[in-house]
């Protein structure tokens, strides 16, 4: 098998077979080219591992320090370079190694063919190192790229924006995660930016919801236990904190879990060891992420969760905003999930979404963005054509659970005299029902609904509507 291929660019052609013969010997694939003319053509072909190049180079356009350059220049140096010449100056010899060159071998009495050996096995084996460097970044980007597509983190609004750049700072300085929200708000979804966003990225990452095993189950799962130590326990395991050391764990509903396995939680994060169930103690380096449905209510009470994990984490804590709150994100996931879903159902219609604001706003979206997406699911697989009057229909279906038509044709928009005056009687109403919701907080009311607070002022004058004493901005 070959250790390597070495191109020789020589004009001394008794040296350049000599050289070529001792490598030859020692499993080297060798091609000699006696002048530069021809060297980047043999180059190109022969994709060489090392280049041995000689600096004077009779009867050739180049010599062997503008090659250099012009490979430093024009090519990636993905080879290694080691220059082999006699009569060069000290200035020359830094000039090659400033161009990129591996190393400088003087020609004359000192010269030795073990030595040469030496430096190429060195060059190839870095230079095979550097490749495997590469093909892992390279690795790690599409890992990222993967892990970017699969759970992307959707969303421009104010609230959501805070979110990304709290949890992004709580990566980059290592601490670990509690995120709380409703369910359906995208706790999974803004773990995985969590893991992307932090130096373990790449190392295991694993997710246990608590809320799913018995209490001896886990612990088992947590800690791991010894043959024998638990029923039916045939053989030992190894419990997710171990099997995530350097890496992450995400521990969703975490408030379903025992005050004593919460203890045991707490030891492990800051003795930075586990106990496993029958067997010893474990050294561990587990970055955590816990989450919850549950609310601040819950994490005070002592009967819930214990105080001395809650004061470890509370200043880790990220409230993930229900989809009311980040109305101008709800446009962004309608289309997202459209197209997600138009590929896989192969229906292939445009729409213009932008018209569907108003009606995608009178809903609340108690389920928030996992409702937000079975009911785009459930638009697409149940409808032939996809329009945006399709879409009202559904809409106006799930939130009334009536007939659409009857109740159209009931709507007192439907029986007034003009289509302005209909719209603007329900974007009268629109505003009531959001401003009335928030208590007639102007500035909430306008981040709720996706519009700026001069341009909601401005709407409550033209419209007539009388703010009720309760406003407070």
């Amino acid at each position: 098998m070959t250790k390597g291929k070495v191109l020789i660019l020589e004009d001394d052609v008794v040296l350049a077979d000599q050289i070529a013969l001792v490598l030859k010997r020692f499993n080297y694939e060798v091609l000699i080219t006696p002048n530069s003319d021809i060297f980047f053509e043999e180059l190109r072909v022969f994709n060489p591992d090392v280049i041995l190049l000689d600096v004077f180079l009779v009867g050739s356009k180049l010599n062997g320090i503008e090659v250099l350059k012009h490979l430093k220049t024009n090519m990636d140096l993905n080879y290694k370079v080691i220059v082999i010449s006699g009569e060069v100056t000290a200035t020359q010899v830094q000039e090659i190694r400033a161009m990129g060159a591996y190393h400088f071998i003087e020609k004359g009495s000192s010269f030795s063919t073990n030595q040469l050996l030496l430096h190429i096995d060195n060059a190839i084996t870095l230079k095979r190192q550097e490749e495997e460097h590469i093909g892992l970044q390279i690795e790690y980007i599409n890992l990222k790229k993967q892990f970017t597509r699969s759970f992307p983190f959707i969303g421009e609004s104010n609230a959501i924006k805070k979110v990304r750049e709290q949890i992004h700072k709580l990566a980059d300085a290592g601490e670990d995660l509690f995120l709380m929200g409703e369910t359906g708000t995208g706790k999974e979804v803004a773990a995985n930016y969590y893991y992307i966003s932090s130096n373990r990225f790449g190392k295991p990452f694993h997710t246990l919801n608590c809320s799913a095993l018995t209490e001896t189950l886990i612990e088992s799962e947590l800690f791991g236990h010894t043959r024998g130590s638990v029923s039916n326990a045939e053989r030992s395991k190894t419990g997710f904190f171990e099997e995530c050391s350097n890496g992450v764990l995400f521990l969703d509903e975490v408030t379903n879990l025992s005050l004593v396995s919460q203890s045991k939680i707490l030891r492990a994060i800051e003795n930075k060891e586990i106990q496993v169930v029958g067997g010893p103690m474990k050294k561990v380096d587990t970055r955590l992420i816990f989450a919850s449905n549950a609310n601040m209510q819950v994490l005070a009470n002592p009967e819930r969760f214990r105080r001395d994990l809650f004061y470890r984490i509370e200043g880790n804590i990220v409230e993930l905003p229900p989809l009311r709150e980040r109305g101008e994100d709800i446009l962004l996931l309608m289309s997202f999930f459209l197209t997600s879903f138009t590929n896989k159902y192969n229906i292939n219609d445009k729409l213009d979404l932008s018209t569907l604001s108003a009606h995608l706003l009178s809903y609340n979206w108690p389920g928030n963005i996992r409702e937000l997406r079975n009911f785009c699911k459930f638009v697409m697989i149940n409808e032939k054509t996809i329009t945006n009057e399709v879409i009202i229909q559904h809409l106006n279906m799930k939130m009334n659970g009536k007939d659409v038509n009857r109740d159209l044709e009931n709507s007192r928009y439907v029986n007034m005299s003009n289509l302005k005056a209909s719209m603007t009687e329900y974007e009268r109403d629109f505003l009531i029902h959001h401003l009335n919701a928030n208590r007639w907080q102007v500035s909430k009311t306008a981040r709720v609904i996706g519009i700026e607070r001069t341009t909601l002022y401005k709407k409550i004058k033209q419209l007539d509507i009388t703010l009720m004493p309760e406003l407070k901005d």
